[in-house]
């Protein structure tokens, strides 16, 4: 099967999911339930006179990030009164991805951002691997091609590159890079313990066990849902896999020369294990993400694992609180360390949305630097434009860790097809360990991981 015919039916299934829901106003598509082309893009429809143009965003709900594009949309329908923005937001993750995964064939969206870059994308030596959704959308016509723009020129030409282009042409923009591979710290409390930010694995367990000796619990993660946990175990992996080289340990496992049930995957298990079962805080697996913050600024643990995304909503809930971030270390040796993130929120414009023209016109007002650094400011995105200020808390506890600065195993990686439960959406699953989880040791659950990667090879 050739990789364009399997996207053809991938979105056919798709299709053939919307019809079923066809029941569901949410679903409709706005087209009075023709079935929109996948191949042909769709004219812009003409609006009578006098009547607004609508351009139909979708996003996911994320109070600072939702907060922000409301402001942005008000400021561009004041200057392109033609225009209305509908914003729609879904919850994060994976109920965001399938609302794009159904809207966007139905023709119901013109503008939206993915949760990452493009990323995921086979490779000649990844046979039988998954097609990410983006890729889908694209060979089969969905997507606008944006290269001709100019606004494309306010973008560093590097990060427009890797995090927008496919098949030499740019299909979308990344508003921004996301470090999320650290912990954010009290200061207040690592100073009352004459306590040091940690460069080394046992300068790291060092500041937890004197934590713990002081009856302070050390660190707050949100296992309920799942992704926060992994955000640690993919800076070790970025550490620790192939000696540093996670490239290297991924195409292995693709070619056989790695495994997951290496020593190298099973010290990471295992350094994910000991920060859970010794430092985290009771119960951490009943923690939602949505409350892990008040568990930090409330000051019940001295460390929160998350992103620096979050920096703002800590400022928020807390103006006063002195706190600051560092990356997970992995190794006894300081020059190894590394801070691992991502692209974030990346747009697309569609083709069949009906307000293409709309949706580039938005595109455009957002990409002016005066716009986008309203942005950054708010969100605590690290900027993809260059001469772009960022906050005081990125200035002084992430930029000097950007030199270090590596992409994420889960971008890295490619999935098979029909992989199992332990390795779905590239992750690492350490929530499988116990006491949260079934397996009792690292070697337990690598074992049954390295078993679920080779039963999903191509027959």
């Amino acid at each position: 099967m050739t990789r364009k015919l399997a996207g053809l039916l991938a979105l056919c299934m798709l299709m053939a999911l919307l019809a079923a829901c066809g029941g569901n106003g949410a679903n409709k598509p706005t087209n009075g339930g023709n079935t929109p082309s996948t191949t042909a893009p769709a004219k812009d429809k003409e609006q009578p006179s006098g009547e607004k143009k609508v351009i139909k965003m979708l996003g996911w709900k994320q109070s600072t990030n939702n907060t922000v594009i409301e402001s942005i949309n008000k400021k561009f329908e004041e200057k392109y009164p033609e225009y209305k923005v509908e914003y729609v937001t879904t919850a994060p993750d994976d109920e965001y991805k399938q609302a794009y995964k159904t809207r966007v064939p139905a023709g119901e969206v013109d503008i939206f951002a993915d949760l990452s870059a493009m990323r995921l994308s086979p490779s000649d030596w990844t046979p039988g691997a998954k097609v990410p959704d983006w890729q889908q959308f694209i060979d089969n016509g969905l997507i606008q091609d944006l290269s001709d723009q100019a606004f494309i020129k306010n973008y560093n030409e590097a990060d427009i590159k890797d995090g927008g282009t496919y098949q030499d042409k740019v299909y979308a923009i990344p508003a921004g890079k996301v470090a999320m591979g650290g912990l954010f710290y009290n200061k207040d409390i690592f100073a009352k313990y004459d306590l040091k930010v940690p460069t080394t694995w046992s300068e790291f367990i060092n500041v937890n066990e004197v934590l713990l000796q002081n009856n302070v619990t050390p660190i707050a993660m949100a296992g309920k849902d799942k992704w926060p946990v992994k955000l640690a175990a993919m800076n070790l992996q970025a550490q620790l896999l192939a000696d540093g080289n996670q490239s290297e340990f991924i195409e292995g496992l693709w070619k056989g020369t790695s495994k997951f049930n290496d020593p190298d995957a099973i010290e990471v298990l295992e350094k994910m294990k000991t920060i859970q079962d010794k430092y985290t805080i009771n119960g951490f697996m009943g923690i939602d993400y949505g409350t892990l913050t008040s568990y930090f600024t409330g000051e019940k643990v001295a460390m929160m694992v998350n992103g620096v995304w979050e920096a703002g909503a800590v400022q928020a809930a807390k103006p006063d609180m002195n706190f600051g971030y560092f990356p997970l270390p992995a190794t006894d040796d300081p020059a190894r360390i590394k801070l691992i993130g991502k692209y974030d929120m990346t747009w697309y414009v569609t083709n069949n949305g009906g307000n293409t023209e709309g949706a580039i016109k938005w595109l455009e007002f957002f990409s002016q630097p005066e716009i986008y650094q309203e942005f950054v400011q708010a969100t605590g995105f690290l900027p993809v434009q260059p001469n772009i200020a960022t906050t005081e808390f990125l200035d002084a506890e992430v930029q000097p860790y950007m030199n270090n600065f590596e992409v994420a195993y889960e971008i890295k990686m490619i999935n098979r097809d029909n992989i199992g439960q332990h390795l779905e959406a590239e992750g690492i699953h350490t929530e499988y360990l116990a006491p949260g989880g079934e397996f009792k040791t690292a070697k337990e659950l690598a074992d049954v991981q390295q078993k679920e990667w080779e039963a999903a090879a191509p027959k």
